[in-house]
């Protein structure tokens, strides 16, 4: 079953903040340093990009939105940030580990913020329909991929498929930068996160995932309780 977004491009502004709400977990933890490197990174990213100065006064994470969103027509914004988080936390913890589980969960509180209907107490909680309101809720906030769709397992897994996600292009980047990895080597989505983290809400059990499929155009993740 899929599901299509009523749009064909994700809203630069609300996907860049709540990617940085993500990051804003993640700076609770590990500190202003963290921040203050991936703001270095960012704005690296963009003057190799665009061959531009960027500007130097530049020290919080709401100062770096504000200057890359009215660029979104030259490099989408969260490609930037998205980027800076991964080089970042490859230079300060050796891998994407600890601060990539912090961030999908700061991103995961904003979009469980907009749905006020997901209860935690449901008993037999039906998958199919908690995965419907996650893709209503991320189409609301204007970040879903161009198409979404599941298959309950028999095993009680869930495969989601996401087709022409609007972060296919930073990923594709990111894996042949050997940055997007977890350190057990398995790949990053932070769609496939948020989406198990939304489970976690729904369940009050933990979930993972792991990537069965990448750019097919479509990638296939697979949803489960350890």
């Amino acid at each position: 079953m899929l599901k299509k977004a009523p749009y064909e491009l994700a809203d630069p502004r609300a996907f860049t903040e709540v990617i940085i709400d993500g990051i804003r977990e993640e700076e609770k933890i590990l500190g202003p340093v963290f921040t203050a490197t991936l703001i270095k990174y960012a704005l690296r990213a963009v003057a190799k990009l665009t061959g531009e100065e960027t500007p130097e006064d530049i020290k919080t994470l709401d100062q770096l939105a504000e200057y890359l969103i009215p660029k979104a027509d030259k490099y989408p914004p969260y490609y930037i940030v998205l980027w800076a988080q991964f080089v970042t936390e490859k230079k300060l913890e050796g891998h994407l580990g600890a601060g990539e589980r912090v961030m999908d969960i700061g991103i995961s509180k904003r979009v469980m913020a907009s749905d006020g209907d997901l209860r935690s107490d449901l008993i037999d909680v039906d998958l199919g329909y908690v995965i419907s309101k996650f893709h209503e809720t991320v189409v609301d906030m204007k970040i879903a991929p161009l198409e979404m769709g599941y298959k309950k397992n028999e095993d009680g897994t869930i495969d989601v498929l996401h087709r022409d996600c609007f972060l296919l292009d930073g990923c594709q980047l990111s894996l042949a930068a050997d940055l997007s990895k977890r350190p057990d080597g398995r790949q990053v989505c932070g769609f496939a996160a948020s989406t198990c983290q939304y489970f976690r809400k729904a369940t009050g059990r933990d979930w993972n995932y792991i990537v069965l499929v990448f750019d097919k155009p479509y990638c296939i993740v697979k949803c489960f309780m350890p």
